[in-house]
């Protein structure tokens, strides 16, 4: 789990409500109608951008933001220099017997030296991988599309909600008692819409868009080991290639 994420998102909401709670009532922040003009307007229309089972994905993947934590650089090009040395001294199909590892390691990578056991070319491996690549860089895209989309359409739907409570407003300025609760529909749409979109949809957006920069970073580097392993690249240089990649610096071997 990234603690960033939970102390980010958490310190946001905790400054706006000690702010709140600071400065008067906290219940007078408090509007039913508000709350679904704005997340109910603005999660109904991101639906409609996305389709039903794609929409279901983004949202669900807010999990993702929490847990996900980046892979280690070193241990990960540590893990593939002692693959490279391994099929060196011993060959490729050494490997067959650590298969379940490799799954369990990544699935893609997985399926790079099932088919290097098997003995494809490495230009078939290059095409399965890159349409494997491409296909879960589609799928995580649309994940921080949603999110995305719901950032923006927060604040929309807070601008409907005062132009809403103005309305309501301005339809009773005969009777002072009605004044109240339009102009707090007016304002508090505005403040849920502006909070949900820097406090929560952005941020959340912003980590799932590491996440799949990251993952798809590291598909490639496993492909780039896999093909360095094909080749009988030096290990050590295989190595040196992989840590300029991933920006940090390892200690050649013996």
């Amino acid at each position: 789990m990234d603690v960033g994420t939970i102390i980010g998102i958490g310190g946001a909401f905790l400054m706006i409500a000690i702010s709140i709670v600071i400065g008067g009532s906290p219940t007078a922040f408090i509007n039913i109608p508000s709350i679904f003009i704005v997340v109910g307007g603005g999660m109904a229309a991101a639906l409609g951008n996305f389709p039903l089972k794609s929409f279901i994905s983004g949202v669900t993947s807010i999990k993702d933001a929490f847990l996900w934590k980046p892979p280690d650089s070193l241990e990960t090009i540590n893990f593939l220099g002692e693959l490279a040395s391994k099929v060196r001294k011993e060959g490729i199909l050494s490997l067959e017997t650590e298969i379940d590892t490799f799954y369990e390691k990544d699935q893609l990578l997985g399926d790079m030296i099932r088919m290097l056991v098997d003995g494809l070319e490495l230009e078939e491996i290059r095409s399965s991988v890159e349409g494997a690549i491409a296909q879960i860089e589609e799928e995580l895209s649309t994940k921080v599309a949603v999110w995305e989309k719901l950032a923006d359409l927060f604040p929309a739907f807070g601008m409907i909600g005062t132009l809403i409570g103005l309305i309501q407003m301005l339809q009773n300025l005969n009777d002072p008692s009605a004044l109240g609760p339009g102009m707090a529909v007016a304002l508090i749409t505005t403040l849920y819409g502006a909070i949900l979109a820097n406090a929560f949809a952005i941020p959340i957006a912003g980590k799932l868009k590491k996440m799949k920069d990251t993952e798809i970073l590291y598909k490639n580097i496993y492909f780039l080991a896999i093909e360095g392993i094909q080749k009988g690249t030096n290990p050590n240089i295989l190595r040196q290639s992989l840590s300029i990649m991933l920006g940090v610096e390892v200690q050649e071997e013996a």
